[in-house]
């Protein structure tokens, strides 16, 4: 993953550590289980340890890894939600060790930038590369100007959702040169895209991912749709007059 310049010098004298209690943190139970560390209720390590936290690490990388192969080879894309909640759990916890802000705020990057069709949990993973930049201002005495970037990030995705949850749809803003279905800012479509998508994503098992599959897998995602009362416009009928392939 990129490394950002304006982050490692801050980190140059760094090298120790504290640990934070957060009383909302909750990860999946496998660092635990692979170290043979004790759980909590929420199914995190009650004494983290260098291993568990390496374990935290690699899940993390291995959800980001395999969230940009999806996108990469147009295949399973329906799991990039998943994977980005897997991650969000974990680099929640690790968000509590000072020595890993310099690493999360690159992976949390990187994993928000492979959501694509789910709002609100974008905006979750936002929330957290916000709070690690602040960690990260507090403890260097240094402003980084990715936080305006971010701040701003928020705000649309807030407006867009409120005027979603609103049934404003007229008010909800595009920020691509290209329009999208407002339907796709509901909660209902993010309850529902996944599964969806995997259907399509069965339908075509077999169909080369090449020219012209986007037509293919849209008219499979819609008909998938359906199933779950949604009517869907593909970017091609809500941009009749741009060249898709």
């Amino acid at each position: 993953m990129e490394q950002f310049n304006e982050i490692d010098d801050c980190f140059e004298e760094y090298d120790d550590f504290e640990i934070r209690d957060e009383e909302e943190n909750a990860v999946t139970p496998d660092p635990g289980k692979d170290t043979g560390e004790p759980l909590d209720e929420n199914g995190l390590p009650t004494r983290a340890t260098d291993e568990s936290l390496a374990k935290c690490r690699e899940t993390c990388d291995y959800c980001i890894d395999k969230a940009k192969e999806d996108l990469r080879e147009m295949r399973g894309q329906w799991e990039i939600a998943g994977l980005a909640r897997t991650f969000l759990k974990y680099a929640t916890y690790m968000e509590g060790f000072d020595h890993l802000l310099n690493y999360l705020y690159n992976a949390v990057g990187d994993m928000t930038g492979c959501v694509l069709e789910h709002p609100r949990l974008k905006l979750q993973l936002l929330r957290l590369h916000l709070l690690v930049v602040r960690r990260i201002e507090a403890q260097t005495w240094h402003d980084l100007s990715i936080a305006d970037e971010i701040r701003s990030e928020i705000a649309a995705l807030e407006s867009n959702i409120k005027h979603a949850d609103n049934g404003e749809f007229d008010k909800i803003k595009d920020s691509s040169s290209l329009r999208h279905d407002p339907v796709e800012w509901t909660a209902r479509w993010e309850e529902v895209i996944d599964k969806a998508d995997e259907i399509a994503d069965e339908r075509l098992a077999g169909t080369p991912r090449g020219m012209g599959f986007c037509f293919a897998y849209w008219h499979e995602r819609a008909a998938a749709l359906r199933n779950f009362d949604i009517e869907w416009k593909n970017p091609h009928q809500m941009n009749p007059r741009v060249l898709f392939d």
